[in-house]
């Protein structure tokens, strides 16, 4: 256990020291006094300063965070994708430093980016397969051929997916330098993204709703009485077929 914790602590010390001071400012002696080690132990545990920032960058971005997750059975498209953007938004947000770091190494060091962007490529993937399921499921309006790979016939919802990801990336990255830029206050950026990716791919609940007296913004729940199915879910808009 104690050798656990220690390299846990290690790996944090490693984070924060790189996110501050980039590859060639994170030594090992900066980062074992921030571990409270001495750099033999840094050295014993991982072999060398490279190793022990690619497992910390790693480490950082692949940290479980359960409000990252997209149900298997999408009920409120809406509604889900927002508590996800708002969760995934603020996890950029708190990594900004580490991340800027890593852009900024790249280019010397092209093993760091993979280290860094692994957790939220993963996010990525869950995005695209909750997308997938909405498609599938006729909440989505797309023009799908009957064959070929699952994927390959949701491209532009694929597509509109990535901007989504691009919008949530650039907000973290971006705001504190050029706010004017972005939705004002931060706090309302999350629900704006996914309100115009939906529209985008197809999604009609909010026409929906507003020809049933509702406002955009209001909570969908028993509103939507006249719009679920037998148990409880909303019914989704037939698909179109492909010509």
């Amino acid at each position: 256990m104690e050798n656990r914790e220690s390299r846990c602590r290690i790996l944090d010390a490693a984070a924060r020291v790189y996110a501050l001071l980039g590859f060639r400012g994170a030594t090992t002696r900066r980062i074992a006094e921030a571990a409270g080690v001495n750099e033999v132990t840094l050295f014993r545990t991982f072999g060398s300063k490279e190793a022990l920032i690619a497992e910390a960058l790693r480490a950082r971005a692949n940290a479980p965070v359960e409000a990252l997750a997209l149900p298997a059975d999408p009920v409120d498209p809406e509604r889900e994708l927002t508590a996800w953007a708002t969760a995934h938004l603020a996890e950029l947000r708190a990594s900004r430093a580490l991340i800027r770091q890593a852009m900024s190494d790249a280019e010397q060091r092209p093993e760091v980016a993979p280290c860094v962007s692994s957790g939220w490529c993963a996010a990525d993937g869950a995005l695209r397969q909750y997308l997938v399921r909405l498609a599938e499921l006729g909440f989505l309006e797309v023009e799908a051929p009957v064959t070929g790979p699952a994927l390959a016939r949701y491209e532009e919802v694929l597509v509109g997916g990535a901007m989504l990801m691009a919008s949530l990336f650039s907000d973290a990255m971006g705001r504190d330098m050029m706010p004017e830029m972005f939705p004002q206050p931060a706090d309302r950026a999350p629900a704006l993204y996914v309100r115009l990716f939906l529209r985008s791919v197809g999604y009609r609940a909010m026409e929906r709703d507003s020809a049933r007296g509702t406002e955009h913004g209001t909570e969908h729940g028993t509103e939507r009485d006249a719009l679920q199915t037998g148990d409880g879910r909303p019914r989704p808009r037939a698909r179109r077929r492909a010509s």
